[in-house]
């Protein structure tokens, strides 16, 4: 700490506190911190962290997540920046004789003058923390957290600091791979692997989501400025912060503590935070003068938001989400002993190795018999009527969160949903020849389908209904590990009502939330009911949500002048633009397939009748009229079908990785017919590939993108420089016995320069669409302001990718339908050619509206489903005229209110 530190307490509190206001009445800005502690969670929460009951932590492998309901604040701080004194104000620390009343500390807060700002890291904490436990509103307050987000990427770092650095966790790899490469594990001509081990220990190096230590995103977290407090203020000042872990010790919480205990470390808090602020608006200045307004105008009034969504929560139907978990569980043990009976079937296993897996899979190497025997003494077990015991067979997510519900240890049994197990049965119990992608083993969904077709087709019944069962039971594990486990936990049984932490710290600087994830809710599949646990806030109140249409391709069109996006998007509604896509990727293998003759496929009922008028006009018929699960198609069915898969599919695909991979493999393309439909796709959008080459050459040579609101992405990477860099960092020497090592970091070094070329292009892309969801946000809140409107009347829940959801009072349903579409539709500064466009929904839930499944979902309101009774039977996939709306209206606080009456 290099500034004082006064601790505010029962002791001195009448003499600092005229000072310290005085001195805050004074300055212009503010530093601001505050310690709480929630150890009156609900139990829920303490589930959701493993606390220990006793010690009162929580396991060191769960995340942190605070009850805000139950919180007490135990102190604060305060550093007036012409100050040569930090304050630490003890509200309810252990020395209970020591602390303050509010209203002495309040007048602290109260003090600070109208145009000045506190100064917080992570504001929204501070702003939720002190309405919670005061009622007490920060309207001027920056917070310096959101800033480094502005001022920089989440892995930006000084080129110095990677040039200088050292090989990290990376060097131990080393000599294994050399050994490797001399063995002949890397083909230098091919680029590929013959070794599968060399290949495990590099995928992990350059895999896109792994966070370990040896892998490069690891090497650069090491490296980068970092958004955490303490880490920025190490990288920015070289200063080493005590820990929140350090000042705790053996206590569980801050309310264990003394204020004297704490002060240092809260002053040091509120310190650094007022420098960190002077620091970054610098540094913004020096290096990218344009997103300071930015930062003030768009990021920053977002924190308000964003401790609103957390200080109010989302309401949901909890016995709906308990019921729903004992329907899936009962369903699992369905699934078990269905998966039980095909294994038992099949086995026992063979007495050679599987060749494939023993090839490629080094835990198979070692640990084979290990996973057959736990495959084998779990098919010995009896089966059990009562579905916990049979869950408890085996371990998952659905057997071991219903054991620790029940106070039991976690099973000990095979866990069926782990890769090595699944891999064991799927390939080494069937016999059957392993699926394998860039030389890895494949054991995901996709493999599984293969997998069934190939079944299917040798008349292998029972392993094909071995892989269907367990693709179900695979499904339930997600649907429990994402949703029904984490939501029974996360929400407030007083209150029926989680409260997420919605966030802008992506690199794309897109929002995003946890506790729970609203981004994860699928619109479709067999999590979609999931949505249906979310209602309006109140009783009065329906679920309104609009959704960008299309919206990165747009962007695309508008950024790359592109005239066939031009034509698609210059008008609302949009023109088709999937159709054309959907020719210009089939025609790889339907030569002469053009966007007519494909278009006319939804006019016809039959095969037979299609091709006497277009049969001889192109080539491979069956490929149209038969799924990628070799199932047949009708010709209208073959449309829909071909223009998702082949063409929105692509659409959404291409544009960052500049490559149809997924197509090409999904379509069962070779390298050749893959590139051949990449090039054909490309064709069709030349001005826009010029674009996205464009944005690649101008990160390459100068190491970053802008965006049209002013931020920009960093990608080093991308530049000549930094392969110089990295190569001349693990490279080993000139010498032939080296030669294929330094072949495979050249090749390493590459993949990761790619993947910074597609950081490039995604980030101005996700970057815009980030812009205007929160402009967005930020001016529906000024509308509303204008209006007259409060929460009462509308509240912003969740953003969820391109959808902006809000609980609305259903007699203000149809103006702030219209209000939404006009602000969300209106960006004039950045679309000029192309329109933005928006559809609305409405429901009693967030649920997709199905007349069986969910009769108070939400119901298109510009493409409307048949409604008997109360639309008329023209308006089915229409958009609905305002007393239409009205009628959607009445029907669903019907719905809601009959619901309501059933749930008394």
């Amino acid at each position: 700490m290099t500034i004082k530190t006064v601790l505010v307490d029962a002791r001195n509190v009448e003499q600092l506190i005229p000072h310290i206001v005085s001195q805050v009445k004074a300055n212009p800005f503010n530093g601001l911190d505050c310690e709480t502690q929630d150890d009156a969670r609900h139990d829920g929460l303490n589930q959701f962290m493993k606390v220990d009951p006793v010690s009162r932590k929580k396991s060191p492998a769960k995340k942190l997540v605070f009850d805000m309901r139950r919180t007490v604040m135990t102190g604060f701080s305060v550093y007036p920046e012409s100050s040569d004194t930090a304050y630490y104000l003890n509200l309810a620390h252990a020395d209970v004789q020591n602390r303050i009343p509010w209203d002495a500390a309040k007048a602290v807060l109260e003090a600070k003058a109208g145009d000045a700002y506190w100064i917080a890291h992570n504001a929204p904490y501070e702003l939720s923390a002190f309405k919670s436990c005061f009622g007490f509103d920060l309207p001027e307050i920056i917070c310096t957290l959101q800033m480094c987000v502005s001022a920089y990427g989440p892995d930006e770092y000084d080129i110095n600091n990677f040039r200088y650095a050292g090989r990290g966790a990376f060097a131990p790899l080393i000599p294994q791979m050399m050994q490797l490469c001399s063995q002949g594990g890397f083909d230098t001509e091919k680029g590929e692997f013959t070794d599968s081990r060399l290949a495990e220990i590099v995928y992990s190096i350059i895999g896109k989501q792994s966070k370990a230590a040896h892998s490069y995103n690891g090497y650069v977290n090491d490296l980068a400025y970092g958004y955490g407090l303490k880490k920025a203020v190490k990288s920015w000042f070289g200063y080493d912060m005590t820990t929140f872990e350090q000042v705790l010790g053996d206590k569980a919480h801050m309310g264990q503590l003394t204020g004297d205990e704490v002060a240092a470390y809260g002053a040091d808090d509120a310190y650094w935070a007022l420098r960190m602020f002077r620091r970054l608006l610098q540094y913004m200045v020096d290096t990218n003068r344009g997103v300071t307004q930015t930062f003030f105008n768009q990021e920053n009034p977002m924190i308000h938001l964003f401790a609103q969504m957390r200080q109010v929560g989302m309401k949901v139907n909890f016995a709906n989400i308990l019921a729903r978990r004992a329907e899936e569980r009962e369903n699992t043990a369905e699934v078990l002993r269905k998966t039980k009976a095909s294994v038992k079937e099949l086995l026992p296993f063979p007495e050679e190795k599987h060749p494939g897996l023993q090839k490629r899979d080094s835990w198979y190497q070692k640990s084979a018999d290990k996973y057959r025997k736990q495959i084998e003494d779990w098919c010995k077990l009896p089966d059990w009527p009562d579905a916990y015991k049979q869950c408890i067979q085996v371990r998952g997510a659905v057997s071991n969160a219903w054991a620790s519900e029940k106070g039991q240890p976690e099973p000990k049994g095979v866990n069926l949903s782990h890769y090595m197990p699944m891999r064991t049965i799927f390939y080494d119990l069937t016999g059957t020849k392993v699926i394998v992608n860039q030389n890895k083993t494949q054991s995901d969904a996709e493999a599984r389908g293969k997998l069934i077709d190939r079944f299917k087709e040798d008349g292998h019944e029972t392993a094909k209904n071995l892989l269907v069962s367990m693709g179900e039971l695979a499904s339930i594990e997600q649907r429990m590990k994402l949703y029904l486990t984490p939501y029974s936990l996360l929400t407030d049984p007083e209150t029926g009502r989680m409260y997420p932490t919605v966030t802008s710290m992506l690199a794309s600087r897109r929002m995003a939330c946890e506790d729970p994830n609203a981004m994860q809710l699928a619109k479709r599949g067999e999590s979609t009911y999931v949505r249906g646990f979310f209602e309006g806030d109140d009783d009065d109140h329906l679920v309104l949500s609009r959704d960008w249409s299309a919206v990165e391709l747009v962007i695309i069109g508008e950024l790359s002048q592109d005239p066939t996006f031009i034509d698609a998007y210059c008008q609302i509604p949009h023109k088709d633009l999937h159709a054309g896509s959907a020719t210009a990727v089939l025609a790889a293998d339907c030569g002469g397939l053009t966007e007519t003759i494909f278009k006319s496929l939804a006019k016809f009922d039959t095969v037979e009748t299609f091709l006497e008028e277009f049969g001889g006009q192109f080539s491979n018929h069956d490929r149209l009229f038969t799924n990628l699960k070799g199932e047949p198609l009708e010709p209208n069915k073959a449309y829909k079908y071909w223009r998702t898969e082949a063409g929105k599919n692509s659409n959404f695909n291409y544009w960052f990785s500049g490559w149809l991979a997924t197509i090409g493999e999904r379509m069962g393309w070779s390298q050749e017919k893959t590139k051949m439909a990449t090039e054909m796709y490309r064709d069709r959008f030349s001005v826009a590939e010029q674009w996205r080459t464009g944005l690649i050459e101008e990160i390459a040579r100068e190491g970053v993108v802008y965006l049209p609101d002013g931020h920009r992405r960093v990608r080093w990477e991308a530049t000549n420089q930094w392969l110089m860099s990295f190569k001349s960092k693990f490279d080993m020497g000139s010498g032939a016995e080296f030669a294929t090592y330094n072949a495979l970091v050249h090749w390493i070094a590459k993949k990761i320069q790619k993947r910074a070329f597609n950081q490039g292009v995604n980030s101005v892309v996700q970057g815009t669409c980030a812009t205007i969801a929160k402009r967005t946000a930020i001016r529906v809140m000024a509308r509303m302001k204008e209006m007259g409107w409060d929460f009462r009347i509308m509240r912003l829940m969740v953003p969820i990718h391109d959808e902006l959801v809000f609980s609305v009072h259903h007699k203000h349903v149809l103006p702030a339908m219209n209000m939404l579409g006009d602000v969300m539709n209106n960006h004039p500064d950045i679309f000029k050619a192309c329109k933005l466009d928006s559809s609305p929904a409405l429901g009693v839930t967030f649920e997709p509206y199905d007349p069986k499944k969910a009769p108070a979902g939400q119901i298109e309101l510009y493409e409307a489903p048949k409604l008997p009774g109360v639309l008329p039977e023209d308006t089915e996939g229409q958009r609905l005229n305002d007393d239409q709306v009205l009628s959607v209206v009445d029907y669903l606080m019907f719905q809601k209110r009959k619901l309501l009456k059933e749930a008394a």
